[in-house]
Parts: C-alpha cells; structure tokens; sequence
C-alpha cells in the first residue's frame, strides 16, 4: 500500500512538473511585435537620398502608435498610425497608415495597403520565407516576385530577447546594391530597420567604381517605447 502511494505520488509530481514546463515554454514565447491598442514607438530617423548623385541627408523622429482594430480572418488586425516631426519640433504630423495582424504563425504587416510577412513564427535562427507571398511587388534585384527573409540571428542581450531578420542583401557593388534588415526586441517590437538601395554608375569610366547615381540610405533605431 505505502509502494502503491509512493508510485500514486512520483507519477503526480512528474504529472505537474511537465505541466509546469508547458506553461513555462508559453511564457518563454517572446512577443516581438506587441499589438495591443496604445503601443508606441518612437524612434530616430537619418535617411541620405541619392538624386543625380548629389547626397542629402535628412534626421527626424517617427511615432508609430497602434490607434485601433478589427476583426479579420478570424483574428484581430490593428490599425498602426505613423507620425514625424524634426528634431527641433514637439508636435508630430501625420503621415500615413500601416495595419498588423498576427496568427499563430506569422506577422502581416501592411504598409499601407500592400501587405508583407515581416516575421514567421517561430522565430528560429535560419528559418525563410517568403514576404511577398500575398503581394505582387517584384524583388529590385532579381524581378521577380518572389522575395525571400531569412533569419539572420536570434539571441538575448541587455535590451532582452531578440531577431534579427535579413530581408536582402545581394552583395552587389558595381550595378545596384540592396541590403535590407530588421530587428525586433521582446516586448519592444522593431527596434532597428535598415534600406540601403543604391544604383551606380555604370558607364566605361566608372564602372565598379561604386559611384552613386541615385538610391536611399535610411536607418530607424528605437529612442522610446511603451503604452499610453
């Protein structure tokens, strides 16, 4: 009888153990791009553009604040309003609106009405995908419509769990070069973007001498986060 209640017991504890650990695991799931009405971001902004040559280099911060949402496709889809101002202004302008929804495995985002998988869950280390696949926009460098993310990295630092996912990066240097990457931080949501696009100068004198005839370099790094 004790062996029987001592076999009844160890069976119980492995029982809530593992039950333990399920939950722990759902916990562990990190949340990098929170969607709840309120959330905000701000960061700073520094975009060089490129015209016959000629660099000019603008600096503003952008406001991206989940405003409201709806039901869509048996989820949620949150309407993502996105502001800016010059450094030396307080009150932000309107700019345009974004959208977002999450299932189970993915991250839509719409910037404004063109939809991109932005992230798949989850999020592992090497995983692609493709993020025009509800899209018809084209990739810059290869034409087709077909444009493949992959993630670059997963691990945690001082700012806490985080992603790196790199959506291009054609290591071209003579005709047009295309580098784009995103990170996104637990809890905080995209931390980093970077553009860079960039034609050159294809001409006999110039050829491969990485000399800019027209592109973007834009960098968005994260200043502050949270809900209102």
């Amino acid at each position: 009888m004790v062996k029987q209640f001592h076999n009844y017991l160890v069976g119980l504890l492995i029982l809530i153990a593992a039950g333990c650990d399920s939950d722990d695991d759902r916990r562990a799931e990190p949340d990098f791009f929170p969607l709840q009405k309120g959330v905000f971001q701000t960061y700073d902004v520094e975009e060089i553009v490129y015209e016959l040559g000629d660099p000019d280099t603008v600096h503003f911060e952008l406001l991206t604040e989940v405003v409201d949402s709806f039901a869509s496709d048996g989820g949620y889809r949150y309407i993502i309003h996105r502001s800016k101002r010059e450094l030396s202004e307080t009150e932000w302008t309107y700019i345009d609106t974004w959208s977002a929804q999450k299932t189970t495995h993915e991250l839509i985002v719409w910037e404004e009405n063109v939809p991109f998988v932005d992230l798949q869950f989850p999020a592992k280390e090497g995983s692609e995908w493709n993020g025009n696949v509800y899209n018809n926009v084209t990739n810059p460098t290869t034409g087709k419509r077909e444009d493949v993310y992959a993630i670059q990295e997963t691990g945690e630092d001082q700012s806490g769990r985080f992603t790196t996912v790199l959506k291009e990066d054609n290591q071209e240097f003579i005709v047009f070069y295309d580098k784009r990457v995103d990170s996104y931080i637990d809890n905080v949501g995209l931390s980093y973007r970077e553009i860079t696009q960039l034609e050159y100068c294809t001409n006999n004198d110039c050829l491969g001498e990485q000399i800019v005839n027209s592109g973007k370099i834009y960098k968005q790094r994260i200043k502050t986060y949270g809900r209102h």
